[in-house]
């Protein structure tokens, strides 16, 4: 286990895979109460070993390929009868890890986990700066109100491609306006939604050339919570002061009416039959 008070991402490994002591996994289940981004992570984590094991199953009754055997048969030799021993168990489940990794045409490798946190964009720490800024604002929370036609082709022809501020009424969130923002010398769009209880939410858009599209990301910083997703030639984010479960269901509701414009703007460039 690491320090007292603090959790090591190794920490929640070992918690996923079963290898804790009893009075270890107690201690560290006590520290997660009080960490809900860890708590996230390790949800993530046996969601991904899930995942993993059922789709990979197969690869198990499979015979280990040559060349991965003769890499492995390339470790240092062990020093000693007992390391010997363990090196010998080690192969096999190597080589299948090794397997599991070339089936899955180096997913873990492309997307992983570095330190605990997913490797995030730039834009995100942009948005739930944004969202920081403005949403405690009381007179000028926003630029533009809702109720002003020119508020979403305002900010569209500023970012640079089509998109809309979706409506969250179903989900018990307002619209109350907009505003431009400056994203590393690029404008970005920021909406700006309130509920009954004057809790706020935010959505952040802007325009991405550099990066590959993504899934559905989660970010969290100072008790903000965010999650994000590329969906060229845009980037997304979705913020708030919000549980986990609840933001993601409100991002799912703002993907949904973005990928419905997006379907429909690519049905216009289609030529006529």
């Amino acid at each position: 286990m690491s320090m007292p008070g603090r959790i090591h991402v190794c920490d929640l490994n070992a918690l996923v895979d079963g290898e804790l002591a009893q009075e270890e996994r107690a201690e560290l289940e006590s520290l997660l109460q009080a960490a809900p981004a860890e708590q996230g992570l390790v949800r993530d984590l046996r969601d991904l070993n899930q995942a993993l094991a059922a789709r990979y199953a197969h690869k198990l009754d499979e015979p280990v390929p040559a060349p991965m055997l003769e890499r492995l048969c390339r470790l240092p030799a062990a020093r000693s009868a007992s390391a010997a021993g363990a090196r010998g168990w080690a192969l096999p489940a190597a080589a299948v890890m090794l397997a599991i990794l070339a089936g899955a045409g180096g997913y873990l490798l492309r997307d992983p986990f570095v330190a605990g946190q997913a490797r995030e964009p730039a834009f995100v720490a942009n948005a739930i700066g944004a969202h920081s800024v403005y949403t405690p604002e009381v007179r000028h929370p926003v630029e533009v109100k809702a109720a002003e036609d020119h508020l979403v082709r305002w900010l569209t022809r500023r970012v640079g491609a089509p998109f809309l501020a979706p409506s969250l009424s179903e989900q018990g969130f307002s619209l109350m306006g907009g505003r431009l923002v400056p994203d590393r010398g690029l404008p970005a769009a920021q909406f700006m939604y309130e509920d009954a209880t004057a809790r706020r939410l935010t959505i952040y858009i802007r325009k991405e050339a550099g990066l590959h599209n993504t899934s559905f990301r989660f970010a969290e910083k100072d008790g903000l919570a965010a999650f994000y997703w590329i969906d060229a030639p845009l980037a997304y984010a979705v913020s708030g002061r919000l549980g986990r479960e609840e933001l993601l269901s409100l991002a799912h509701a703002v993907y949904a009416q973005l990928e419905a414009l997006a379907g429909k703007e690519q049905d216009k460039g289609q030529p006529s039959p």
